[in-house]
């Protein structure tokens, strides 16, 4: 396994080792033991849109194959639903450990799951915050025990996310941390982020960014511009975001480091990064369900359910994003699922935290408000959940290959449904979009092969 190829997260076979899907009656490891459950009437994505009803068998936590037949020990109906891979999310705050008051492992990764996420990487901007190599073991074995979407921890770069000192990366990455990253706070000390991408480099680990340049970031509380003079609020400027992102990649160009760009939200970050990337920076771009589909606008109401870091931009930064989408220019969509108590969220603007919970509404969303408008292809919005973020850590595309992982996820694309975050599984039930009548809700996730979210069941 070379460096760039961080270990898979889900456990599946090799590639080289799995067999095809595209044959009926096919199976993988035939003596493998354990439960046997099948999805039946399931219908898989494909490039020709969605396959005739096919039954898919799961055993021993992986996928056995398809149209199989014989006993089973659970029958689920997949209803000519779509099965596909459960998704992976890079960016979501659990606010686990210290902050569980807004979120713990068992709410978060019951969250996760309700929004058909098999795999979360959690942020280390936590109390304490996980730049201990202790913490990172709790927080694997804690995960463990819940037996919900599969945990992946990230650390901080910094010792307490001071920005002054490196942690060691070394004790991290073997304690169980796949992501570095001091998301929340930028890493102001260009020497120092040099630093982290030099030992990241050796090791093989992604340094996630949180680029903004702080002073020009200021206090800024919206997006700088035409509506943030008209409220007389402080803005955060998209310059702050554009300077910093081509900082953070040309240390990236530097060093050779796998460096990610997190939450890009404006044009100018975007077309930095993307010409970055072009003259040879190693670098992976990330964009959020809320910054493809809100704008500063939404602020006019004063309400702090829409503050969120880097700021929500103009409706041009939005379609530019949404351009990048179509053409491949993005890795990965990461929900920067960020909880905050109803308290906190009720205060004044200026005073309120900047975060926005979203885990179990980004697929609905981002189906409703993009695939169904046509202004992307169901495909391209899988591959930006599923091997997309794989390939932004160096791990197996997910699949539904025989032998892979049985991480998968039922979606009712029909259905048009509120969103009701009273019934959400995270405890932060506040977010942008309540009320909204989506399609696309996730309806069963399974991961190891075990039902983690049945909506059916009374979760939802």
């Amino acid at each position: 396994m070379s460096d760039h190829q961080a270990e898979d997260p889900t456990g599946s076979e090799p590639t080289s080792k799995r067999q095809s899907p595209s044959r009926s009656r096919t199976s993988a490891r035939r003596g493998a033991s354990g439960p046997r459950t099948v999805l039946r009437r399931a219908r898989l994505a494909s490039a020709d849109g969605l396959s005739e009803p096919t039954d898919v068998y799961v055993r021993g936590g992986l996928v056995e194959g398809f149209d199989l037949g014989g006993a089973v020990d659970l029958e689920l109906d997949a209803r000519e639903q779509l099965v596909t891979p459960a998704f992976i999310d890079l960016h979501a705050h659990l606010r686990d450990p210290g902050q569980e008051v807004k979120e713990d492992l068992a709410s978060g990764l019951a969250a996760a799951a309700a929004g058909g996420f098999g795999t979360v990487v959690s942020m280390a901007n936590t109390t304490p915050p996980v730049d201990d190599p202790g913490l990172v073991t709790d927080l694997v074995r804690r995960a463990e025990l819940i037996g919900q979407a599969r945990l992946r921890p990230a650390a901080t770069v910094s010792v307490g996310m001071r920005g002054e000192r490196l942690t060691d990366f070394a004790a991290l990455k073997a304690a169980g941390a796949v992501m570095l990253t001091d998301d929340g706070i930028p890493i102001a000390d260009a020497h120092l982020m040099r630093r982290a991408c030099e030992y990241a480099a050796e090791l093989g680990l992604v340094i996630q960014t949180h680029s903004e340049e702080p002073r020009l970031r200021a206090d800024g509380v919206m997006n700088e511009g035409r509506v943030s003079r008209e409220l007389g609020l402080p803005g955060n400027t998209a310059s702050a975001e554009a300077v910093m992102v081509f900082r953070d990649t040309e240390i990236a160009r530097l060093t050779g480091a796998r460096v990610h760009i997190a939450h890009v939200s404006c044009e100018r970050a975007m077309r930095v990064a993307e010409w970055q990337r072009a003259n040879g920076a190693p670098i992976t771009i990330e964009v959020t369900p809320q910054h493809l589909t809100l704008t500063d606008e939404s602020l006019r109401a004063f309400d702090p359910v829409f503050k969120v870091a880097p700021p929500l931009r103009t409706a041009a930064d939005v379609a530019h994003l949404k351009e990048a989408l179509r053409r491949g220019a993005v890795d990965n969509i990461g929900t920067d699922h960020a909880p905050h108590t109803l308290a906190e969220k009720e205060r004044d603007l200026l005073e309120a935290p900047f975060g926005i919970a979203n885990l179990e509404v980004t697929f609905a969303l981002l189906y409703t408000r993009l695939v169904l408008t046509g202004e992307l292809p169901l495909a391209a919005l899988l591959r930006l959940l599923q091997g997309g973020p794989a390939s932004v850590m160096g791990w197996q595309a997910p699949t539904l290959t025989p032998g892979a992982a049985a991480d998968l996820t039922v979606i009712d694309l029909e259905s048009e449904l509120p969103v009701q975050g009273r019934s959400f599984k995270s405890k932060a039930k506040h977010n942008p979009w309540e009320g909204e009548r989506l399609r696309g809700w996730p309806r069963l996730t399974l991961v190891r092969g075990n039902v983690c979210y049945d909506r059916e069941a009374g979760d939802r």
